[in-house]
């Protein structure tokens, strides 16, 4: 690896512009070489795009570059060094990026797939605001750009990267101010429970796998626990024991309910009630999901 995530490549090979596509033309990779700081890479005229194909960048240091219409087809990024860099009406098609240092860059009308990142990225434990700063970008580009699918993508791992982040400033403080922080406690447990249950309201997946679990958790209570409940309804008295249940069951996280199955028990009062308001619940958070990935 190179000598620091943050080497500026001060003690590197210089390569400008030209020199580089010239490069380019007889090899397929660069290595250990400084592009010029605060530097231009751009096609020669306006109308043009400047284009690399099938090409590896390794441990290059693009410091505070600007990119202007160049397209990147099926490169890879290894362990360069973006810190500060400007891309602007770029493209990046079936690229890949590894553990390279994007702290800091800027992105204007350029198509990046976020899972371009994702395959082999850095260290979350010692460059977690990388990662913020990162999917933020990316985030604010797939908005700006009107692109969905990358925007969902970008912002789930936003929102996992702060947890990251607020876990490696928890873990730097000492003693009682660290295990009395409980505003990090609460964010880690809703982001957490957010991430396992809802996919941060962008993987509605989550919530159709986790559905048939809470639902099969309860009728399972409720099986267990129907001698207790105290009900009694001759109509039923021929229904299977396992059917009943799930009908109670749906009834009550549906909050429908019904009046031929009725408890009289305070066990079996209580369960209703707990288990109508975990259905409201379950059931607003869900709805609110859902229109937040389909209508927004």
């Amino acid at each position: 690896m190179a000598d620091s995530f943050f080497d500026l490549g001060k003690r590197l090979p210089k390569i400008d512009g030209p020199t580089l596509e010239r490069h380019l033309v007889k090899n397929s990779e660069v290595f250990e070489k400084a592009y010029l700081p605060s530097s231009i890479l751009q096609a020669s005229t306006p109308r043009d795009t400047l284009q690399f194909k099938d090409k590896t960048f390794k441990r290059m240091r693009f410091y505070e570059t600007h990119f202007i219409r160049v397209v990147f087809t099926n490169c890879t990024f290894d362990e360069c060094l973006f810190l500060g860099a400007h891309f602007e009406d770029c493209a990046f098609y079936q690229c890949n990026f590894i553990r390279c240092n994007t702290n800091k860059f800027k992105l204007s009308r350029t198509y990046l797939d976020p899972r371009s990142f994702l395959k082999d990225i850095f260290d979350r434990r010692l460059y977690p605001n990388v990662g913020v700063d990162l999917f933020h970008t990316l985030l604010k580009n797939s908005v700006d750009e009107s692109q969905p699918e990358f925007r969902d993508i970008a912002e789930y791992h936003f929102r996992l990267w702060q947890r990251y982040n607020r876990y490696g400033y928890w873990s730097a403080m000492k003693g009682i101010k660290r295990w009395g922080d409980l505003r990090f406690f609460a964010f880690w447990f809703w982001n957490a429970t957010y991430q396992i249950l809802f996919g941060y309201g962008v993987r509605t997946r989550n919530i159709l796998l986790w559905t048939p679990v809470l639902c099969s958790v309860v009728w399972a209570y409720n099986y267990t626990h129907w001698a207790e409940y105290g009900i009694e309804s001759s109509k039923l008295n021929t229904v299977p024991l396992i059917i009943k249940t799930a009908f109670f069951t749906m009834g009550n996280l549906s909050t429908f309910g019904t009046a031929e199955v009725t408890p009289s028990t305070s066990l079996g009062l209580i369960a209703v009630s707990w288990q109508v308001i975990l259905g409201i619940t379950w059931i607003a958070l869900s709805t609110a999901m859902i229109v937040k990935r389909f209508v927004r």
